[in-house]
């Protein structure tokens, strides 16, 4: 018996490796910090170009409207274990005046990723084939400026704490001496505590832990924010030993070298020890706790409010957009109150129904209001794929230029040598 239980947990071991282990990591930070050159160092490969992230204003417009791009690379331990990493890059954020629509379109993006699981859950068939698009992990990378943070720090970590786990990372370490990097990690986690963000301080329950975890996650704990330098090139250091750094006048820098970089550390916890921490925390955690506020018409009532203490109804999609058609369905735009209890007052008078009145309307209210977040969504992706199309058809143009430019001149030395 004992048998067969080692054979079926070798053929489900071996299920799992060959289908992999799918996991979210979304970078955010300004323009300038070295995002690009951080993805690309943790992959260990070229997944962005860095040459086609700076974004500038329009000439019409000062606002530089934040991208979610997403790439997916598929990585191999030395075990053979395969990890289906999906990385979102935010190009964009924080470089306009107000950086408000930048957090609502990333907080947005990660509640929309709950509400498909929601969905999906509530289903009486469910896709089997349906991926899990949910933020496991979000870098925030942080200036270097012996200040702490910034109010734009303080504020993303408020208001996405609750929805994903942060974790702070100090970009561009080595432009700080080592003093330098103690006083900026210092500063960083007072105004941490001081405003009391929720950020990912890698919990562990200290009745139930081992030693070697309790010490792992103590170490963690006290490396935050992690401090990280990034490369794009490979050096041949000679005898097969290629090194991934950065050269400077004096010397080159190894970014790998955990004597002046946490990137080794930060790069291990992600994708190794505490790959499934990550994962299980957001599942357990903060999705239970986002589903619990969504079926129970917290979260709804909360928006509804926000909504009447303020003139925008959703981030970066004008108010005729969300009054237009929902999936090919007309859709009307906000309800008077009144208008909304008397609907709720029929659904009362209904025989048999003893379902509170509250109730009907916290659900009729978040469905709403999800089939709104679902069109600003949409509408995003819309314009997204519009500048796709238009970057495309302007680089097109400039190969055809260059086409002609370059056969115009073959045929004027061809003619000058004749």
């Amino acid at each position: 018996m004992s048998g067969i239980i080692e054979a079926s947990s070798a053929l489900r071991k071996r299920k799992h490796l060959k289908r992999g282990i799918n996991f979210t990591v979304m970078v955010v930070g300004q323009s300038g910090c070295g995002r690009s050159t951080f993805i690309n160092t943790l992959c260990g490969q070229q997944v962005v170009d860095t040459s086609s992230t700076v974004l500038l204003p329009t000439d019409t417009s000062t606002e530089i409207e934040l991208q979610l791009r997403e790439e997916t690379v598929e990585l191999e331990d030395d075990e053979g274990v395969k990890i289906q990493l999906n990385i979102i890059d935010t190009p964009g954020f924080g470089d306009s005046l107000d950086n408000t629509s930048s957090f609502d379109i990333i907080s947005d993006y990660i509640r929309h990723q709950y509400d498909e699981i929601l969905l999906e859950e509530s289903r009486v068939r469910r896709n089997p084939r349906f991926k899990d698009g949910r933020v496991h992990c979000c870098l925030y990378l942080i200036q270097p400026n012996s200040r702490g943070l910034k109010e734009m720090d303080v504020e993303f970590m408020s208001k996405l704490g609750s929805l994903v786990n942060i974790l702070p990372v100090i970009a561009k370490s080595d432009s700080l001496t080592p003093e330098e990097l103690k006083l900026n990690k210092r500063l960083i986690m007072e105004d941490i505590d001081r405003f009391n963000l929720p950020i990912y301080n890698f919990p562990f329950d200290e009745d139930d832990v081992s030693q070697e975890d309790y010490d792992t996650n103590t170490y963690l704990r006290s490396t935050l924010p992690f401090s990280i330098i990034g490369s794009n090139e490979v050096y041949d250091m000679g005898n097969s030993l290629m090194v991934r750094g950065r050269k400077y006048p004096w010397g080159m820098l190894d970014v790998e070298d955990a004597t002046i970089s946490d990137f080794v550390i930060l790069r291990n916890a992600l994708l190794i020890s505490h790959l499934h921490d990550l994962k299980d925390y957001t599942h357990e955690i903060l999705y239970e706790r986002y589903r619990t506020e969504a079926l129970s018409g917290e979260s709804a009532n909360s928006f509804q409010n926000a909504r009447n203490n303020s003139t925008v109804t959703s981030p970066a999609v004008p108010q005729q957009q969300q009054n237009n058609e929902f999936q090919g369905k007309q859709k009307s735009p906000v309800l008077p109150q009144y208008q909304a209890e008397n609907n709720a007052s029929n659904i009362m008078s209904s025989p048999g129904n003893d379902v509170p009145r509250d109730t009907y309307l916290a659900r009729e209210e978040q469905i709403r209001l999800e089939e709104e977040r679902l069109k600003a969504f949409e509408e995003r992706v819309q314009q997204e794929l519009i500048m796709k199309r238009k970057e495309l058809l302007q680089r097109e143009q400039e190969l055809r230029e260059i086409e002609e430019r370059l056969e115009k001149e073959a045929n004027l030395k061809k003619e000058t040598l004749e």
